[in-house]
């Protein structure tokens, strides 16, 4: 019955041998071309990206460099110093108007008492004055007494007292100064000084007379005391 049929049976088995291998070839190509044809593959939107954004990168580390050389350069450049300026003033060449250096401080110093200047102060040594002047005169009085009181001693003791009131002077350094015109010029803290003086002359007369007034109070002050003593 095997040999009956055996012819059908390897007819059939060539069959789907041969349409297994038609099947295989069409889908998969190991090695060059599919049937169709090569074709260039196209470039990817990726690659594109990549491309610009290289390129864009590229753009700003060229200009970042172009500024750090510019700021480099800038930074090396040598500024101009007031000091050459000075120098220039020295030689007579005339600064650029955007530097304020017009005059140069003259070694020069001036010093002053303050308390020179203070009526208050003024006041207080004419009361000195009187005191002194009492001394003189308690001194006088005592030369006439048999015996002098003891209450008249104690003010004369009091009003010998010597009060110092001066201190160290203020002294203003570099007080002129030389301009490029060839003029001098007080600087700004002598000016002020001269200033304060002026006013000080101008009412010195009238403060004279206030001077007097204290003179003569602290006198008779000093006097009614003296009165008293020789009372007892």
């Amino acid at each position: 019955m095997f040999y009956k049929h055996w012819k059908k049976i390897a007819l059939t088995l060539t069959t789907l041998f041969w349409a297994s291998c038609s099947e295989t070839n069409e889908d998969a190509v190991l090695y060059g071309c599919p049937p169709d044809g090569c074709y260039d593959e196209p470039e990817s939107s990726d690659s594109n990206n990549d491309e610009s954004s290289s390129s864009e990168t590229s753009g700003v580390l060229s200009s970042s460099s172009e500024k750090n050389v510019s700021s480099s350069s800038e930074a090396a450049k040598p500024e101009s110093s007031s000091s050459e300026f000075v120098a220039g003033l020295l030689y007579g060449v005339e600064p650029p108007d955007s530097i304020d250096v017009k005059c140069l401080p003259m070694d020069s110093s001036v010093s002053y008492f303050p308390n020179d200047y203070s009526a208050d102060n003024a006041k207080f040594w004419k009361e000195e004055a009187a005191k002194h002047d009492a001394v003189a005169k308690i001194d006088s009085v005592k030369e006439t007494l048999a015996e002098t009181p003891m209450c008249l001693e104690h003010l004369r003791m009091e009003l010998d007292q010597f009060v110092a009131l001066y201190g160290a002077p203020t002294i203003i350094r570099n007080a002129v100064e030389k301009c490029i015109d060839g003029s001098i010029r007080p600087s700004e803290e002598y000016a002020q000084f001269l200033k304060m003086k002026e006013e000080w002359e101008a009412n010195k007369s009238a403060l004279e007379e206030e001077l007097k007034k204290v003179y003569e109070d602290k006198m008779k002050e000093i006097q009614e005391r003296i009165n008293k003593c020789l009372e007892k």
